[in-house]
């Protein structure tokens, strides 16, 4: 049985991420389907097609001994979107039109379909092409299975059956329904077979209803996820759910772990990832909270594999060949596994190796297959042959209204499907062989008896963690199993481990009961008070959670005060239920930091209740610094705009007598709230002169807020302050500041003049300026100088085009160039990375790198140590190459501001007398910090004069410091540098 999909699977995030579907653009205006798009059932091409159409195949980047050659291309198919074989070789492939439709253009007449495509004669073409099934909206993904082609096309999973064998569908029946759709690719994907015998699929942020056969609710919500059932459609489960817009494609390791890519895991920045899905697990997005709303969660953070960066993940398979399995693999290559995923918006195809970590993997991403010249290829799935070839499919340039890369359709850019094989494919494929295990996977588990063995006679996690799957899924009612299983909360755990271990606790837990809460055993309290708190009876987590609050030290329980805070934050009555805590801890002298930072987020979790709200004016009035701080945090967070009356005169006050160190904190809290009381005082800081620049910017940019018009001499200020390279926090504030408030035409060409000359930090905010106008002349003199900007680089692509998408995309254009071109640049050092630390290992000569540092070659002992050499700014080197490879050693040195160094952030810092400094910050202290200049030298900064610390995103280290030694030379560095162990 042959299993494999894929999907189209791009999301263009547009929006500031307070909703929870982002905007599509605009469908397509035509309601039917062009004639150029239709097609016989049957297509079978001559000799002279097949010769034209090998010809097609673009240059491509490959390892040494592989080649790209076409498989397939118009008009066996026009945009493939899909793939998957059948046990006879047979390729069946979804079929795009070229039409970008939403919801009800689909529904109102479906115009794409599945083609099955096969090679009669074994040369490696696909001459032949059959339309198996047509009038489909949106097919993305397919997987045979006992005669029958099951494939994802919204809203469902759909069973294609052809009867006759005449290589048409006659039969089908969609056997799960009810998962929501727009037609911008983040809907259904798959489905996958499982080594269990179930199919999965994965599922986009866009809601859902979904009932078993006979009705039953099985979950509705808006998450997107990972979905199951039995062939049959029936027995309908969700295996895990999060606040991700669009994960993509699965596939299975062979202990059956659940792999797979996701489009926008994070937001801000752009983070596509490749993801363990755990069973049960429940996935975090700070600016989509509301898509898990009431799904029973574990961990605050789930556990990624691998952040991509913005490269719009598609398909992904695992290697089963053998034919990248190492061939005389290390103790450390044990169990390694190969897993291919495509990347859409880069045309690449690259290779990650999975290596075993615990209950879970360690990934590396290694790049195999790149077309340089070619953009508007659209990669969208990978296949693995029985011989070893890739099949790759590319869809063409058609696809826009989800399509990162694109602002523009080209429907004429035909897709095609490309094969990557062996130049020399003589020999035997490489043999795989799983090891032999002690323990059983879950779905071999068959007994309460058989999961209590492997809880209590293996101490292998992987066992651990496959029981408490199996407790988890049957609702074991096993008091024995139960009681193993809350046993397990006792002690640390991996994240990937702890999860199971807690989502198995708050299943049997639910009737066997929990632990009582012992602080004395901060594990285990901690995780205690987190599976009450989501318990069935509101009263139980309530008295779980004030038990635990009032028993609570902080410094001696940091496990319970964080399961604290995420409780009384998730819980609808955890504000009511930790009100009189809180009361008791205000009275505190001194204060507790860490119950008041509790406090915050447990308040702004609830702001919207009214004794919340008189909380805060208490708080505003209090006596006690700490507790007023508190309190201006909290509104300066605030985004509703909720305003209190009680908050008024308490806010006043301070706002006048405010030191240096607190009253840009107050003008934000001030700021938060829909009230003119503050505009007089804020003009008045605006206008002296004697305050600090990034005071009186906040103060205009306070009472520019809500639409108010910018005066003529507040912009004044801030153009001159934008241009002032001796302050480097007002200038980012000035950006700031002009990227917030309301601007005319006359002032955003003004302003075209500056952007060439900002720094990465401003130029980035400059970008929002486009949102302001829609004017075109504007907007293409705002585009014209974004691509002067010697920094373009330090933005991602796809800001520019989700920036341009709703305003005016054609003036994408004409900055599209100087992206690119800096995005190539890039490109050929990270390229070099891979070559290079191979030729550290080869040639690297540590002796000659030694020489080299004390020599000052490279500037490494201006900032780093090793021993007694160099001087201690950056991080200490002396045991360097006990943590790094020699990879991430030269990534370190040739894109610096990639890879900082924990603690090691630079920050721009400027005092009340009007000193602005920049270095590290070596310490913290009851006085103030304590900073590192550029220079080495040491100076304290008390926090009374701190107005301003802006944490700078780009590295100390400057950029290019690779270019001052030879490649030789820069090899033997690494090379001394990675045996310092």
């Amino acid at each position: 049985m042959f299993r494999r999909a894929s999907l189209l699977v791009t999301l263009l995030h547009l929006g500031a991420g307070c909703h929870l579907f982002a905007a599509d653009l605009k469908p397509d205006e035509a309601t039917t389907i062009p004639a150029s798009a239709l097609r016989p059932v049957v297509v079978t091409a001559d000799a002279a097609s097949v010769t034209a159409a090998k010809a097609q195949a673009p240059k491509a980047s490959l390892p040494d001994g592989w080649e790209l050659v076409t498989a397939a291309a118009a008009p066996q198919v026009t945009h493939p979107i899909m793939g998957c074989l059948d046990d006879r070789g047979r390729l069946f492939v979804g079929d795009a039109v070229g039409l970008n439709w939403n919801k009800k253009q689909l529904e109102a007449n479906p115009p794409n379909r599945v083609l099955m495509l096969e090679d009669g004669d074994h040369d490696g073409f696909f001459e032949k092409s059959t339309v198996f099934a047509d009038k489909l909206t949106f097919p993305q993904g397919a997987v045979w299975l006992k005669g029958s082609l099951y494939v994802a096309s919204p809203p469902g999973i759909w069973k294609l059956t052809d009867k006759d064998g005449d290589g048409v569908a006659e039969q089908r029946e969609m056997i799960v329904g009810g998962f929501e759709y727009t037609g911008n690719a983040a809907d259904v994907h798959g489905p996958f077979l499982h080594p269990n015998g179930r199919l999965y699929w994965c599922h986009g942020r866009k809601g859902h209803k979904v009932v078993q056969k006979d009705g039953t609710p099985v979950h509705e919500g808006l998450a997107s996820g990972i979905w199951s059932c039995q062939p049959d459609g029936s027995d309908v489960r969700w295996h895990a759910l999060g606040c991700a817009d669009n994960p993509t494609e699965i596939d299975f390791t062979p202990d059956g772990d659940i792999i797979g890519t996701c489009n926008l895991y994070y937001s801000q920045p752009r983070g596509d990832t490749l993801m363990h899905w755990l069973q049960g697990g429940v996935y975090e997005r700070a600016d989509m909270m509301k898509a898990i709303e009431g799904l029973p969660r574990t961990l605050e953070h789930m556990p990624v594999m691998h952040n991509f960066g913005h490269v719009a993940v598609s398909g992904c398979m695992m290697s089963r060949s053998g034919l990248f399995n190492p061939k005389t693999p290390t103790e450390n290559q044990a169990g390694l596994l190969n897993m291919f995923v495509i990347h859409f918006n880069t045309q690449r195809l690259v290779r990650m190796e999975l290596a075993p970590q615990g209950v879970t993997y360690a990934a590396s991403e290694h790049e195999f297959l790149r077309l340089p010249d070619a953009p508007d290829v659209h990669f969208t799935d990978v296949l693995e042959e029985r011989a070893g070839d890739l099949l790759v499919l590319n869809t063409g340039g058609w696809f826009r209204i989800g399509c990162p890369s694109s602002l523009m359709a080209k429907p004429e850019e035909k897709g095609a499907v490309y094969r990557v094989k062996r130049k020399d494919a003589s020999g035997a494929l490489a043999t795989t062989s799983n090891p032999a295990k002690s323990w059983k996977q879950s779905w071999e588990i068959h007994s309460d008896a058989e999961a209590l063995k492997q809880l209590n006679g293996n101490q292998d996690v992987r066992a651990l963690m496959q029981a408490c799957n199996w407790a988890a899924e049957h609702q074991s009612k096993s008091a024995e199993v139960c009681a193993a299983i809350l046993g397990l909360l006792k002690s640390p755990a991996k994240p990937a481990l702890e999860h199971a271990i807690m989502h198995a606790a708050q299943v049997v837990g639910a009737e066997s009961g929990l632990p009582p809460i012992d602080t004395t055993n901060d594990i285990l309290s901690s995780r205690v008070l987190l599976i009450a708190s989501q318990g069935k009876k509101e009263a139980d987590a309530v008295a779980a959670l004030q038990t635990a609050a009032k028993q609570l030290e902080p410094i001696k329980n940091p496990h319970l005060a964080d399961a604290v805070r995420r409780a009384a934050c998730a819980m609808p009555l955890g504000g009511e239920a930790m009100l009189p805590v809180m009361q008791q801890w205000l009275d505190e002298t001194p204060p507790s930091e860490a119950k008041l930072q509790i406090m915050e987020d447990v308040i702004e979790a609830h702001f919207k209740a009214q004794p919340i709200q008189e909380l805060v004016a208490v708080m505003l009035g209090g006596s006690q610094a700490p507790v007023r701080r508190a309190a201006w945090n909290i509104l300066s967070r605030q985004t509703a705009g909720i305003t209190n009356e009680k908050w008024l005169t308490p806010l006043e006050k301070s706002l006048a007598d405010a030191g240096p160190s607190d009253v840009s904190l107050i003008i934000e809290a001030a700021t938060r709230l829909k009230t003119d009381r503050f505009q007089v005082a804020l003009l008045g800081m605006v206008n002296d002169s004697a305050r600090p620049q990034t005071i009186r910017l906040k103060a205009l940019s306070a009472t520019s807020r809500g639409g108010k018009a910018l005066s003529p001499e507040g912009f004044a200020l801030l153009t001159k302050l934008l241009g002032d390279m001796t302050n480097v926090t007002a200038r980012i504030e000035a950006a700031r500041v002009l990227a917030t408030v309301a601007l005319t035409k006359e002032q955003l060409l003004q302003l075209t003049e500056t952007i060439p000359t900002l720094g990465p930090l401003e130029f980035q905010e400059m970008l929002k300026l486009v949102r302001k106008t829609k004017d075109a002349e504007t907007i293409k003199a705002l585009a014209r100088s974004f691509a002067l900007s010697p920094v373009i680089g330090a933005v991602e692509e796809s800001a520019f085009k989700t920036a341009f998408a709703n305003s005016l995309p054609e003036a994408y254009d004409l900055v599209a160039p100087a992206i690119q071109s800096a995005a190539a640049m890039i490109d050929t050092k990270k390229r070099k990375l891979a070559t290079l630390a191979d030729q550290v290992q080869t040639r690297g000569r540590a002796d000659e790198g030694k020489k080299n540092f004390a020599m000052g070659k490279g500037t490494c002992l201006a900032c780093h140590k090793v021993g007694d050499v160099g001087r201690a700014l950056g991080p200490d080197l002396t045991k360097i190459g006990a943590i790094r490879t020699e990879r991430d050693l030269l990534e370190s040195i040739m894109f610096p501001s990639n890879t900082l160094a924990r603690d090691y952030e630079a920050h721009a810092i400027e005092t009340s007398d009007g000193q602005n400094l920049m270095g590290l910050i070596r310490s913290h202290t009851a006085e103030g910090l304590l900073l590192v200049d550029l220079a080495g030298q040491e100076k304290s900064v008390p926090h009374a004069s701190i107005v301003a610390n802006t944490t700078l995103t780009t590295s100390l280290m400057p950029l290019g410091l690779d270019g001052t030694m030879t490649e030789q030379e820069l090899c033997d560095l690494v090379a001394w540098l990675r045996s310092l162990k």
